[in-house]
């Protein structure tokens, strides 16, 4: 004769299955938070891409507008669309040396974005669980002098629990910092003279660079620059020889020789 269970059986029954239920919906919540947690690494890694994109382009760090990163998906007012232009004086940014103008130069510049798309309806970055991507003005980090005192920008994600210990933070600049700086020297056939040089980059638009006399095989340094396409000018005095380089300069010191044959 078949017994039905006791109440005390049912009872432990019903726990063993809670339990199962328990563990088995901590485990599904551990995997989605790992894999969330992926996510949102791997959408801060996309963001800082976007903004050396616009670094290159722009000559700048991008700002906190409104409290986004606007300017990576919405052109900037008052900056043109990503184009190539002369380097007369009136595409010179103000406070560039005078000694840069030189038609002969061609440098690319200006907004090429949108560096990062929002989803539709959006207008702020969110972490994979709705959080705002908090963004911080990187004070500890060394300024650009051609950024007109705008500093560099990291932004954070607090992971599944948003709590500070879980905190993850990339700063919006290259891995080496937020200055390059490029060393130049002139070699060839001429054994002496005086060798004018000069480099050429974006600035919001407009142009910006430096310039500097050295002799020949005498190595001339430049601080200050971006990482990017940046253009080199090297010319022997007297205008009789002259060579332009489209150089990719990358973050922290970079080495260039030029021929003056």
């Amino acid at each position: 004769m078949r017994r039905g269970f006791t109440l005390v059986e049912l009872v432990v029954v019903l726990c063993v299955l809670a339990l199962l239920t328990h563990l088995a919906v901590r485990e599904f919540s551990q995997v989605r938070d790992r894999k969330l947690e992926k996510a949102a690494d791997a959408q801060l890694e996309t963001i800082r891409d976007a903004a050396i994109a616009f670094l290159a382009d722009m000559g700048r760090p991008v700002a906190v507008t409104n409290g986004t990163l606007a300017e990576l998906w919405a052109r900037p007012s008052r900056v043109p669309e990503y184009r190539v232009v002369p380097a007369v004086e009136e595409n010179l940014v103000n406070g560039a040396p005078r000694e840069l103008v030189n038609t002969n130069v061609q440098v690319a510049t200006g907004w090429r974005g949108p560096y990062l798309r929002l989803p539709i309806g959006r207008d702020r970055l969110l972490d994979p669980w709705g959080n705002p991507i908090e963004l911080e003005d990187a004070a500890g980090l060394p300024r650009i002098d051609l950024t007109n005192g705008i500093s560099a920008v990291s932004v954070s994600h607090y992971g599944a629990t948003a709590q500070e210990p879980d905190r993850r933070t990339l700063s919006l600049l290259p891995d080496r910092g937020s200055t390059s700086s490029l060393t130049v020297w002139a070699t060839g056939e001429a054994s002496g003279g005086t060798v004018k040089f000069g480099w050429y980059g974006p600035a919001s638009g407009l142009i910006t660079g430096a310039v500097a006399k050295a002799a020949m095989n005498v190595p001339c340094r430049f601080e200050g620059l971006t990482p990017g396409e940046r253009v080199v000018v090297a010319e022997l005095e007297g205008g009789t020889r002259r060579t332009l380089r489209l150089v990719r300069i990358a973050p922290g010191d970079n080495l260039l020789e030029i021929r003056l044959d």
